[in-house]
């Protein structure tokens, strides 16, 4: 009862934390059985959080014994039924690694249960651009269970990627991938003499064809920028109302350009960094100038300008008051997860659990110190009413601030083109010229590619 009440608790926070979820791969998921669920970890709790959301059945978590400390994600760990494992670097915070042994047991002991476990073969969570090398702890924990356990339900291992394109920022997007199952027991029997290195060999190739991996952050940035100046075509933006790219569609996007990327920069160096240095000047005065790459094309017909203006004003003005009730109602707690959230990040990969995990307990806490205070002070019908008001008022708040932030951005950025008439002709033509320069690119190396093949087949 408490983790499914726990679950539904996180799942609305992250709803609300995030603009955009998408899944891939569902199907991949054993509906029963033990299974291992081994994603990357770039996200901190939020990582078994959102494999949570997608695994329907019940999921029992790991992690590092240290994070019990915190008196709020300790209860969660508690209540929730959470595994910890005592790691060798925690030991000078008091982290007792023979318990690991217990530990061990005890994951054993739910997978002959026909659970499912989540555990994350890098040992922690991080930022860096690509996957750290994965620890054998999980490939040893499926092999000891499936060679001492043979008359028990086979063992199933799900590789998942998870992405966040802009990680810590309120309101971005996140990506899941579940791959396809390892049959652990089938696998065993086809590698009768391999240990657990070469299973986690393995299994960290699957999760990284699951992932997009840089050997360095700048690159990351660079082909991010480079998919986002690509994916607009070189044409005037969609309306707002309209469904944007997909999360998935855009990163498969950035997918494709690093593997062009990391061939042509060999072959064609010079080439490439000329087109780097023109990639990172563009998008710096973009983001400079505050205007997105798709803004850049944006149509200056002053008729559509009025009619996109009456429209969006007149959709805010009537949403503002519901927007300013909401904002009255949560800018305390909302304040106080941020202030928390920011504070105790050490890292960039906690923000978001720095502000889920305390959300969940503050916004409650509030609500109902508020509709306490409601119930004394007005009449049941007005108190109810004004309970009913919080949740509402909140989520349209959330809703209407990105609404708002697009309306503001495109009228500033049709404001800006209307002082400088020369300025948009410069951007559109510094633009296109590189959305061509990357499709030619792009042509050449599929090209190329298929005279290989076509050569190879030949001979």
């Amino acid at each position: 009862m408490i983790y499914r009440i726990l679950r539904s608790m996180f799942q609305l926070a992250m709803r609300i934390f995030f603009r955009r979820m998408e899944v891939e791969g569902l199907e991949n998921i054993p509906e029963s059985g033990p299974v291992l669920f081994l994603p990357n970890h770039i996200n901190a709790l939020v990582d078994a959080l959102i494999v949570m959301r997608y695994v329907k059945r019940p999921l029992s978590l790991t992690a590092k014994s240290t994070l019990a400390e915190y008196p709020v994600i300790g209860y969660l760990m508690r209540s929730a039924r959470v595994i910890r494992f005592y790691r060798k670097q925690d030991q000078l915070a008091g982290a007792d690694r023979s318990r690991n042994i217990k530990a061990l047991e005890e994951c054993k002991r739910r997978l002959g249960e026909g659970e499912a476990l989540c555990i994350f073969p890098e040992g922690q969570s991080h930022s860096d651009p690509s996957l750290r090398p994965f620890r054998w702890g999980a490939a040893r924990l499926a092999l000891d269970y499936t060679r001492s356990a043979v008359s028990t339900p086979p063992l199933k291992i799900v590789p998942v990627g998870l992405h966040f394109p802009k990680k810590g920022r309120f309101r971005s997007d996140a990506w899941v991938r579940f791959g396809s199952a390892i049959d652990v027991q089938r696998w065993a029997a086809s590698h009768p003499d391999a240990g657990p290195e070469m299973l986690t060999s393995l299994i960290e190739n699957r999760v990284r064809e699951l992932t997009i991996n840089f050997e360095r952050r700048e690159d990351s940035i660079l082909l991010e920028w480079a998919a986002d100046i690509l994916s607009t075509g070189g044409m005037p933006p969609a309306p707002l109302s309209r469904t944007k790219e997909s999360v998935a569609a855009r990163l498969s996007l950035v997918r494709l350009i690093k593997d062009g990327y990391d061939q042509l920069r060999v072959t064609q160096a010079r080439e490439i960094d000329d087109l780097r240095q023109r990639v990172e000047g563009h998008r710096s005065e973009l983001r400079r100038l505050g205007i997105s790459p798709s803004e850049v094309y944006i149509r200056m017909d002053a008729g559509r300008a009025f009619l996109f203006g009456l429209r969006e004003i007149g959709l805010l003005l009537v949403g503002l008051p519901v927007a300013a009730w909401g904002t009255l109602n949560h800018i305390i707690p909302y304040q106080l997860v941020r202030f928390i959230a920011l504070k105790f990040a050490v890292k960039r990969d906690q923000i978001v659990t720095g502000a889920i995990a305390p959300g969940i307990v503050i916004f409650p806490l509030f609500y109902a110190a508020q509709i306490f205070a409601a119930w004394n002070f007005l009449t049941p019908f007005w108190a109810v009413c004004y309970a009913i008001s919080l949740p509402y008022s909140g989520i349209f708040t959330v809703l209407y601030r990105d609404r708002a932030g697009g309306t503001i951005r495109r009228m500033r950025a049709f404001a800006r083109f209307l002082r400088q008439p020369e300025l948009q002709p410069r951007l559109a033509a510094e633009g296109r010229a590189i959305i061509a320069d990357l499709q030619r690119l792009g042509e050449e190396l599929e090209a190329g590619q298929a005279g290989g093949a076509g050569g190879q087949f030949d001979n």
